[in-house]
C-alpha cells in the first residue's frame, strides 16, 4: 500500500518540530553584575529590537507552553503596561520546522499587539538561560545590567516573578 506524499510530509514535520521541541538551546548562566550582551533580533514585523535597549526584564520561550504561558501573561497586561514595565519577549525559534514557522507560528505573532523578538540562530540568544518548559526570564537595572534570573512554568510563578520585580 503507497501512502499518500501529505502523510509523509506531515510525519516529516511532526518529527521535526518533535526534535525541536525537545532539544532547545543549550542552558547558559549570566551572571548578577555582568552586562546583558548587546543583540539585535527582528520581531514579528520585521523591525529591528534591539537587546537590551532600556529593557528591565527580559523573557525568552523556546518551547510552545512557556511561550503560551507568556502570551497570556502578556496579553492580559497590554502593550503599554509592558513597554512601561521595560518588559522585552523573545521567541526562539531558530529550530523550529520553516513550514510550522512561516505558516502557523509567525502569523499567530504578528496578530500579538505587543512586540516579540524572533531568533534566527542559536548565536541570537544563545546566552540565555533556559529550563525545558519554562519561561527564562533574566532582570536587569534599565542599563543593561543583569540584576538577577529566574523562570516560570505557569502563569501565576511568572506573574510572581513580574510582581516581585516591581513590573505590575
Amino acid at each position: 500500500m503507497k501512502v499518500p506524499s501529505v502523510f509523509k510530509k506531515t510525519a516529516v514535520l511532526s518529527a521535526g518540530l518533535a526534535l525541536f521541541l525537545a532539544t532547545g538551546p543549550a542552558v547558559a548562566d549570566l551572571t548578577e553584575g555582568e552586562a546583558f550582551p548587546e543583540v539585535t533580533l527582528s520581531d514579528q514585523h520585521g523591525e529591528s529590537l534591539e537587546l537590551p535597549g532600556d529593557a528591565r526584564v527580559v523573557l525568552m520561550t523556546v518551547e510552545m507552553a512557556p511561550a503560551d504561558i507568556t502570551n497570556d501573561v502578556l496579553a492580559d497586561m497590554g502593550p503599554e503596561a509592558i513597554e512601561e514595565a521595560g518588559i522585552r519577549y523573545v521567541a526562539d525559534t531558530h529550530g523550529m520546522p520553516p513550514f510550522v514557522l512561516e505558516n502557523v507560528v509567525m502569523p499567530r505573532m504578528q496578530e500579538r499587539a505587543y512586540t516579540i523578538g524572533v531568533t534566527e540562530g542559536p548565536e541570537d540568544m544563545g546566552f540565555m538561560p533556559h529550563r525545558r518548559d519554562h519561561v527564562s526570564v533574566v532582570f536587569l537595572d534599565g542599563e543593561g545590567t543583569v540584576t538577577g534570573t529566574g523562570s516560570a512554568s505557569s502563569e501565576a510563578a511568572l506573574r510572581e516573578l513580574l510582581e516581585d520585580a516591581g513590573t505590575d
